[in-house]
């Protein structure tokens, strides 16, 4: 009876062990950091039975499996198999955009990212098992002289991530798709231009980084234990700490070039150019036209003002509110409680990457921008029906800075 009840209690253990959420934070444990023995890979893949039909492309465009556990036929129902609502595998629930662990933020509080669940989150960042046109993405102008849609992008966990870890925040890729350029867009990486690199020991270039405290500024390194890596560093998944970007050696300072919202216009290309568009050379050209598809047809654009302090823009009233503030982009983790006139706009002080519920009405809802009537669209915003993936209802996200 005794060396029953002793199996019974290993069994248990067993259980409650399997069905414990592991601390697979970001770079660390089987998304990065690996050492020459690790055992990650066998958390994710079969060498030579895997069952998944999901495939990776290529250096010469074909096909390989990708040698997957499960029977997922699309990326994002493998990842879900931790980062859903019901699995124990991650306590970030991107599925429905909740964190539900107690250490790295506030338990049931929103993701900073928001989540992909259309029932919570009706605008998403993501386009199963079809493609999409990528708004601003286009760097080659049609017979008219004029800039065309954007490319077809297939839109998935693994278009943004590199489930392996990068150099980046968050596990954002190094290498972005190459879209219309005449090569892949490098937003971070492990090359020459950091200090001390040589192949043997490739260093971080990282374009994005955090503001949380403890977080490595000069990017993840290869072969390396996460944990290790750092002393003290604190991930927080429901306060946003977003930081500046880095310059390659942290000197002279924040390069403008890079950052969240130079890593997103890898793909939005023309985001980050305040007016005219850029060609597939990286020529920006003011009479470029582009069509946006609001009515107005091919014209040259105007963009509001990205990875610039907002000192840039303090008048007679500071655009800078106590109130529900947006997230800025912090120099460091010492002043992420409060909003400054040095910290930064990003792309991600206005939206969210994953999912957003605002809701759009009155001239946020117009069929046609040429004669903007409140309300006579179906629920969204130009180009298309949506909300842009803003963090507020309507234009909450103008009304929190300008303070009208």
């Amino acid at each position: 009876m005794r060396k029953r009840l002793i199996a019974l209690a290993v069994v248990t253990a067993a259980v409650i062990i399997a069905l414990t959420p592991g601390v697979a934070m970001a770079n660390f444990s089987i998304h990065g950091g690996y050492t020459m023995d690790t055992d990650a890979c066998a958390g994710c893949h079969r060498a030579h039975t895997a069952a998944s039909s999901i495939t990776w492309t290529k250096t010469d465009n074909t096909q390989g499996s990708a040698l997957l556990l499960g029977t997922s036929t699309e990326i994002y129902q493998f990842c879900y198999t931790c980062h859903d609502s019901v699995s124990l595998g991650a306590e970030t629930n991107v599925e429905t955009g909740i964190y539900e662990g107690t250490t790295n933020g506030t338990q049931n509080d929103p993701l900073n990212g928001g989540g992909f669940e259309a029932t919570l989150f009706p605008t998403q960042h993501m386009y199963t098992g079809a493609s999409w046109m990528v708004y601003g993405g286009s760097t080659e102008p049609d017979i008219l002289g004029n800039l065309k849609d954007g490319p077809q992008v297939e839109m998935s966990c693994s278009t943004c991530h590199d489930v392996h870890g990068s150099s980046n925040y968050r596990l954002l890729k190094d290498v972005l798709p190459a879209l219309e350029r005449p090569s892949a867009a490098v937003v971070g990486g492990y090359d020459g231009t950091a200090p001390g690199y040589t192949p043997e020991d490739p260093k971080p270039t990282p374009w994005v980084v955090s503001a949380e405290p403890g977080y490595p500024t000069t990017g993840w390194l290869l072969h390396a234990p996460g944990a290790l890596q750092v002393a003290g560093y604190t991930p927080n998944y429901t306060q946003p700490m977003y930081a500046k970007a880095p310059d390659a050696d942290l000197t002279p300072g924040p390069d403008p070039e890079k950052g969240m919202s130079g890593w997103c216009s890898g793909c939005h290309i023309q985001y980050i150019n305040p007016t005219g568009a850029e060609n597939s050379a990286g020529v920006v050209n003011v009479a470029l036209g582009y069509d946006s598809n609001d009515g107005f047809g091919a014209v040259v654009r105007h963009r509001h003002p990205v990875n610039v302090p907002l000192s840039n823009y303090l008048g007679a009233r500071s655009l800078i509110i106590t109130t529900q503030p947006l997230p800025l982009a912090h120099g460091s983790s010492a002043d992420v409680a409060t909003n400054s006139s040095t910290d930064w706009i990003d792309c991600l002080t206005c939206h969210v990457a994953h999912g957003s519920s605002a809701v759009m009405t009155g001239y946020a809802n117009v069929a046609d921008s040429t004669d903007p009537q409140p309300d006579s669209g179906t629920g969204g915003v130009p180009p298309t029906d949506g909300n842009a993936l803003l963090r507020g209802d309507n234009r909450y996200v103008c009304e929190s800075c300008h303070n009208k």
